[in-house]
């Protein structure tokens, strides 16, 4: 896929660590979650689909005929089943859950379980070094160096190549 870059950057991750994402909810807060995990679907190309362990007798969804001829995927999901966590910090119920207990309790569990599975086959590795000093006397250091996948570049060419609202 043309949009995987790779950087390499310091994580800002310190337990007093500040960003538009950490804090109590506010109007501003949930819209950076939204814009970060509800993005279109894009098309894949139905030449691009065995590279994906995928053929045509897996009853994939065609993107509509004025869109073009391939298939439809999701890309964001997984930033999206991580915010589910927070359902009962608000009134209502966030989309993609139900009012069923037992539905709700199936959907959470299955997206802890894709995180996981996420977690594991991308098996970070980077040591997260301990610091000496300060009053806690040694302490763990979250601004680890990263090489990770460019972000932005990936959000830009899911916004480019959307096929499917």
């Amino acid at each position: 896929m043309e949009a995987v870059e790779y950087i390499e950057y310091d994580f800002a991750a310190e337990f007093n660590s500040t960003n538009k994402y950490r804090g109590l909810p506010t109007p501003e807060r949930e819209d950076a979650w939204f814009n970060l995990t509800y993005k279109h679907a894009v098309e894949i190309p139905a030449n691009e689909i065995a590279g994906l362990n995928r053929s045509e007798s897996d009853n994939l969804k065609h993107v509509p005929e004025d869109v073009g001829t391939g298939y439809v995927a999701i890309l964001e999901n997984m930033i999206r089943m991580f915010t589910w966590y927070q359902a009962g910090k608000y009134p209502g119920i966030p989309d993609g859950l139900t009012d069923s207990a037992l539905k709700n309790r199936m959907h959470v569990d299955h997206c802890i379980d894709a995180l996981r599975i996420a977690i594991q086959c991308f098996g970070d590795v980077t040591p997260v070094f301990v610091r000496l000093g300060g009053h806690a006397g040694a302490k763990a250091d979250f601004n680890s160096h990263h090489k990770c996948r460019n972000f932005d570049k990936l959000e830009g060419w899911i916004d480019t190549n959307w096929s499917v609202n």
